[in-house]
């Protein structure tokens, strides 16, 4: 029998449901309906099996990397649930994944119609059909073809589009690149805010990516994980606007975090902070940030 526990509030139907074990690795598919409370809330669901008399309530997971010793770890069997208000005006979304990246299912429960975003698909596919496009975690770093397509990227934004762009490492030969993934001079240094609790200011409150679709406060910055952000710009253009200013503990402001501008009749995303931490990990803020910067090409005519 297989058993979910949820927090007061929750509701999973059926409580426990029976399954068969087949052979060694060979899995079962088992559903559950699970219902939120009314009100905001992020909680862990926990999953129980019971085989034989026992209970297992951990799973092993493998962890290898090329060079390193293979290890197992025993982890819990449990999911993060999140329930919170989040309007999104963007719903077809083009991705350009980077490694290990979790963040076109973040948007998928966000509502969103995401595909990914292959090389033929850059090269030659029609980018109009998206209201915004997502280069994923280190994409310029590890995408060749993303490079080689951001000027038709560019005529896209041009037209109308949105472009967000995550982080990308620094060349690790120079402290800092001038960086060719936005429409206009930008350089990506090394700056970083480890402190996942540093205060964030938003620089200018009223701007319209901060207010639509999602009115944006200090409070989306809060039960952050593990940082705030990595690999901030170090220097842009003036036609970038930045909108938060952060930093950690007796270190000095930074604004490079994220960056903003228009580019002919579309917009234009420079975002540095650890979405692809946040957004896995449940964080109701992130959802409602990140929501705002895809719906940016409903936001420009706005400002």
């Amino acid at each position: 029998r297989l058993a979910l526990t949820t927090a007061p509030g929750w509701r999973a139907e059926p409580a426990v449901a029976p399954f068969e074990a087949g052979e060694t690795g060979e899995p079962a598919v088992v559903s559950f309906s699970v219902t939120p409370p009314a009100r905001q809330a992020r909680d862990l669901c926990r999953a129980a099996a019971s085989i034989g008399g026992e209970e297992f309530s951990r799973g092993v997971v493998e962890v290898a990397y090329p060079g390193l010793p293979r290890r197992a770890a025993l982890v819990p069997a449990a999911a993060i649930l999140l329930r919170t208000d989040v309007q999104v005006a963007a719903r077809s979304i083009g991705y350009v994944m980077g490694p290990g990246d979790e963040v076109p299912d973040a948007l998928r429960q966000m509502g969103c119609r995401v595909t990914l975003l292959d090389s033929d698909a850059l090269n030659r596919g029609g980018l109009a059909r998206f209201e915004a496009v997502v280069a994923g975690v280190r994409a310029f770093n590890v995408r060749p073809d993303l490079r080689e397509n951001l000027r038709r990227i560019m005529e896209y934004v041009q037209a109308g589009g949105t472009l967000v762009v995550q982080y990308n490492v620094a060349n690790r030969r120079s402290p800092e690149q001038a960086a060719e993934v936005g429409p206009f001079p930008l350089r990506i240094g090394r700056d970083r805010v480890v402190a996942p609790d540093a205060p964030v200011a938003l620089l200018d409150p009223e701007h319209p990516l901060l207010s639509f679709p999602n009115r944006i406060t200090g409070d989306d910055f809060g039960g952050w994980v593990q940082e705030r952000g990595l690999y901030f710009a170090a220097g842009w253009d003036r036609r970038y606007s930045p909108l938060f200013e952060c930093h950690d503990p007796g270190e000095k402001p930074l604004q490079g975090a994220t960056l903003y501008a228009r580019y002919g009749e579309g917009a234009y995303i420079f975002t540095a902070l650890s979405w692809f931490r946040q957004l896995p990990a449940g964080v109701a803020g992130a959802y409602r940030i990140f929501a705002n910067f895809v719906s940016a090409s409903k936001t420009a005519s706005r400002r």
